[in-house]
C-alpha cells in the first residue's frame, strides 16, 4: 500500500498524464493500457486494452527509442498520418506519443513559405537603393548592407553603436533632427525635414528620412522600422535650379529678379535703423566694339571677368549683379545717414580703377569703360522700383554729359 506522499505524487503524475497537450498511449507488450485525454480525441474513443496492432498495424515492436517514425492510425472512422515517438518506462512498458502528420506537415510547409518569404523579403530589401532600418526605440536590430554605400558604415558597426546615427548628423542639423525625432517616438510629430550626414570621410550625404511607428494602447513605440534614402543629387539638383533662377548664367552673379529681393531686405534694414541705400546702375561705353571686332566670345570674356573684378570692389553687405546685356547693377546697404557719399564715392572710385585695368582679349589688350548713375535711399526714392528707375536714370544723363564718369540722381533729370 502507497504511503500519502507516494499516492499524492502518484496522483499528480496522472493528472499531468492526462492533460498533457500531447497525444500519449501507455503500451505494455502488444496492449494498449491506456491514453490521456488528447490521445483520446485523436484516436476518436478511449483506446485502453485494444491491441496496439488494431489502432497502428505498422507498430514496430522493440522500435529505437526516442526516433520518431511514421504509421497509420486507425480510426473508427478513418485513417490518420501520424508520427509515433517511443520512450521507455521504469516498469517495462513504453510510452508512446503521437502526433497528427497532417499537422507537422502543415507546420513545416508554414516554416518553409515563412523562410522563403523572408528570403524574398530580404533580397528586395538589400537591392533597393537605400537603407532599410529596424529598431525598437533604443537599439537598431536590423540595418541593411546599403549603409555601407551610402553612409559609408559597416552594419554590424552601426547596430551595436546606438549613438552612430546622432553623432553621424551634421552638427548644424542636429538640433533640428533630433527635436523632431523625439517628438516622432512622443507620437507628437510626422516626417522628418532631409537633413545631412557626414561620412567617415568626412563627405556629405543628404538623406530623407521616413520612418514608421508601432505602439501600444498608451502610445509608447513598440519598434519602428523605415527607409533612409540618399538624396544628395536631389538637392545639389534643387540647388543648381535655385541658383539658375537667381543667378546670371554667363558672370554666376546674381539677376536682376535676385537684385531687386536683396534690394528689398536692405531697404527694410534702413527704415530700422535710419541709413542709407545706394543704386549703381552701370552700363559699359561702346562695348559693341568688342562683339563687333572680336566676336561674342570675346565679349563675353569680358562681362565674366568684370563681374568679378566689380565684385571685389564691394564691402560684404553689397551685391553685385548682372542686368542684362552690358549693364550691371550695384547695391550698396547699411550706409551711415551722414557720409554715405564718401563710402559711395570710395566704391566709385574702386570701380574705375577695375575697370582702368587691361582686358587681355586673345592677345590683344582692351580698355573699358563705363558709365555709371547713382540714386540714393530715402532722398531719390524709397521703393526698390523708383531707385532702379532713377538710377537708370541718372545713368543715361552720364552716359550723356560725361561718358564713362558717374553721376547722382537729381530731381531735374526725370
Amino acid at each position: 500500500m502507497l504511503r500519502e506522499p507516494e499516492a499524492a505524487a502518484a496522483r499528480t503524475q496522472e493528472g499531468l498524464f492526462r492533460l498533457a497537450p500531447e497525444a500519449l498511449l501507455v503500451v505494455r507488450g502488444d496492449t494498449i493500457e491506456g491514453g490521456n485525454d488528447r490521445a483520446c480525441e485523436l484516436i476518436g474513443r478511449d483506446p485502453a486494452g485494444a491491441p496496439v496492432r488494431d489502432l497502428v498495424p505498422d507498430w514496430r515492436v522493440g522500435a529505437e527509442l526516442a526516433v520518431p517514425f511514421e504509421a497509420t492510425l486507425r480510426r473508427s472512422d478513418r485513417e490518420l498520418p501520424v508520427e509515433l515517438r517511443v520512450r521507455s518506462l521504469d516498469d517495462g512498458a513504453v510510452l508512446v506519443s503521437l502526433r497528427d502528420a497532417r499537422e507537422l506537415l502543415a507546420g513545416r510547409e508554414a516554416e518553409i513559405a515563412l523562410a522563403e518569404a523572408e528570403a524574398r523579403f530580404r533580397s528586395l530589401v538589400e537591392q533597393i537603393p537605400a537603407v532599410v532600418y529596424a529598431d525598437d526605440g533604443e537599439y537598431t536590430t536590423y540595418v541593411s548592407p546599403q549603409i555601407e554605400w551610402i553612409l559609408g558604415v559597416a552594419p554590424d558597426a552601426y547596430r551595436e553603436d546606438p549613438d552612430m546615427w546622432l553623432r553621424m548628423v551634421h552638427p548644424d542639423d542636429r538640433p533640428s533632427v533630433q527635436a523632431q525625432s523625439d517628438a516622432f517616438l512622443a507620437g507628437e510629430g510626422g516626417d522628418l525635414t532631409d537633413y545631412r550626414m557626414i561620412r567617415p570621410d568626412g563627405s556629405i550625404v543628404w538623406v530623407r528620412d521616413r520612418a514608421y511607428a508601432h505602439r501600444d494602447d498608451e502610445g509608447r513605440v513598440l519598434w519602428e522600422h523605415g527607409i533612409l534614402f540618399d538624396v544628395t543629387e536631389l538637392k545639389e539638383a534643387e540647388a543648381r535650379i535655385a541658383h539658375m533662377a537667381f543667378h546670371d548664367g554667363l558672370t554666376g552673379l546674381a539677376n536682376r529678379q535676385l537684385f531687386e529681393e536683396t534690394l528689398s531686405l536692405a531697404l527694410e534694414r534702413a527704415r530700422r535703423a535710419s541709413h542709407a541705400v545706394a543704386v549703381l546702375f552701370l552700363d559699359l561705353d561702346d562695348f559693341k566694339v568688342v562683339n563687333d571686332t572680336l566676336g561674342h566670345h570675346a565679349g563675353d570674356k569680358v562681362l565674366v571677368e568684370l563681374g568679378r573684378r566689380l565684385t571685389s570692389c564691394t564691402r560684404g553687405e553689397d551685391m553685385v549683379a548682372r542686368q542684362g546685356g552690358d549693364e550691371f547693377l550695384m547695391v550698396l546697404g547699411d550706409l551711415p545717414p551722414a557720409g554715405h557719399h564718401e563710402v559711395i564715392d570710395a566704391v566709385i572710385a574702386r570701380v574705375q580703377h577695375a575697370l582702368s585695368e587691361v582686358f587681355d582679349l586673345q592677345g590683344t589688350a582692351f580698355h573699358v569703360h563705363a558709365s555709371v548713375g547713382i540714386s540714393v535711399f530715402p532722398d531719390d526714392g524709397t521703393d526698390v522700383e523708383t531707385l532702379l528707375r532713377n538710377a537708370d536714370v541718372a545713368m543715361y544723363r552720364a552716359k550723356r554729359l560725361e561718358p564713362g564718369g558717374h553721376v547722382y540722381y537729381v530731381a531735374d533729370d526725370a
